[in-house]
């Protein structure tokens, strides 16, 4: 009984580059859904522990109150990588309701997240610092 042999490795090989192209087809998806789905809010957390435990820009904020403060842009978008993420800050007192000066053009889901700054040594005149990020197509 002789078997054709270059039959059967041909099958193995069609196989297994059938496979790899499967699991290469699956990994490009499953990355690009998920980089489109996630939640930005958990981005947002992390920058505003970071405003508060950075002195000099906890100072400006307190200090300035609710007036555009360049400084914390800056920071702000030094910490954003992806280019198809904005971003709004806003400045006020606890009591009050920070929204966004104005609604972002095309943007579907926008998170936020907020953070209530107290005193300095100095000067007792709590702030909260609301951010918003959105993704833009």
């Amino acid at each position: 009984m002789v078997m054709n042999k270059k039959g059967w490795i041909r099958i193995v090989e069609a196989s297994v580059s059938i496979l790899i192209i499967f699991s290469v087809l699956l990994v490009v998806s499953r990355n690009s859904t998920t980089s489109q789905n996630t939640d930005l809010t958990s981005s947002i957390t992390p920058m505003l522990d970071e405003i508060a435990r950075n002195v000099t820009l906890r100072e400006q904020i307190i200090q300035q109150g609710n007036a555009s403060i360049p400084a914390l842009e800056q920071f702000i978008s030094k910490r954003i990588i992806q280019s198809n993420i904005k971003f709004d800050v806003n400045v006020c007192s606890p009591d009050a309701i920070c929204s966004m000066s104005s609604y972002p053009a095309g943007a579907t889901n926008i998170y936020s997240s907020e953070r209530i700054l107290s005193s300095t040594l100095n000067v007792y005149s709590p702030k909260k610092v609301k951010i918003f990020l959105w993704r833009t197509s």
